[in-house]
Parts: structure tokens; sequence; C-alpha cells
């Protein structure tokens, strides 16, 4: 009986897993800035250093920015990164900024993790993982997630769970 009832369970589940990948990102993302909470939002950096989200949306002004929201634990995440490196290549990094941000709640797994896959880019972790402003404010549940920035810091494109997804390519292209 136990056994019927943990299976009924799983399979209840499946369906709410694969909806997070289908959810749409919510329409206020492309229609307004970023609320003080999430600019005020600290990131630490590679080098142990903090910058807060704000400040990190004012030294890329001037490029379009893709934001990669990852995990060392996320088998999603590594998978893609050679559709990303394909990207990466047909925008030319000069014109676009690759920021990566991690959800690890572990730093040392977060470090080796991009040594270990080789992961070129900007690297920022929020030490307290999916449970901070930003990642409310964006409805992360799902990653890998791609949003992509204007030139400005705006929000154009909200949502991707693939790097080859043809919204992403094309928020790029325009």
């Amino acid at each position: 009986m136990k056994r019927n009832c943990a299976f009924l369970f799983l399979l209840s589940i499946i369906p709410l897993a694969v909806n997070a990948q289908d959810a749409r990102a919510p329409k206020y993302m492309v229609s307004q800035d970023f609320p003080d909470s999430v600019k005020s939002l600290t990131l630490l950096r590679l080098d142990s250093s903090n910058i807060e989200f704000s400040s990190l949306l004012e030294l890329h002004k001037g490029k379009k920015v893709v934001i990669d929201f990852w995990a060392s634990w996320c088998r999603d995440c590594i998978v893609g990164l050679p559709q990303l490196e394909a990207l990466k290549q047909q925008t030319g990094e000069e014109k676009v900024v690759y920021v990566f941000i991690s959800v690890d709640e572990v730093d040392t797994k977060w470090r080796s993790a991009i040594t270990r896959f080789n992961i070129r880019g900007e690297h920022y972790r929020i030490e307290a993982g999916w449970h901070n402003s930003l990642c409310h404010y964006i409805e992360l549940d799902w990653v890998p997630r791609y949003l992509v920035l204007d030139e400005k810091g705006k929000v154009i494109m909200a949502k991707a769970v693939k790097a080859d997804s043809h919204e992403l390519v094309k928020s790029l292209m325009k």
C-alpha cells in the first residue's frame, strides 16, 4: 500500500517539474526596471569580493548582457555549456557580455565547477542560493535560466531554459 501511495505521489509531481520549465516569465519583467530590493542584492565575485546587482548592471551599460542562472549540481546547466559557447561565437563577446550567476550554496562546489567545465565569462554567486530578491523577482523555477538585458540594462528577453532557444538568439541579434 505504501508503495502504491509513493508511486501515485511521484506521478502527481512530475507534471509540476515539467511545468516549471514551460511556465512563462512574469510580464512585468520587460515593462519595468528592476526594483530596489533586487538592485541592492549582494553577489559574491570569484575574487571573494562583493558587488551589488545594481553595480553589475552599471558595469555593462552599452552592451547586451546574457545572464545565465545555473548551479554546479545542475546536469542541464552543464550539458548546455557547448550550446552557450556556440552562442558566444555567433554573437561575438565584444558586443555581448556573458554573466553567470550561480545559486550554489556551497562556495567550493561553485568554484570547482567553473574550473572543471572551463566556463568562460563573468562569475558571481548568490550565497543564499534560490532564496533571495532576484530569484523571487524573476520567478526562478528552473536552472539553467537565461535572461537578456539590452544596452540600458532593461530586460528584453525574460526567460529561456536552453542556450540555443530561438527567443534567446533572436533577442541577441536585434
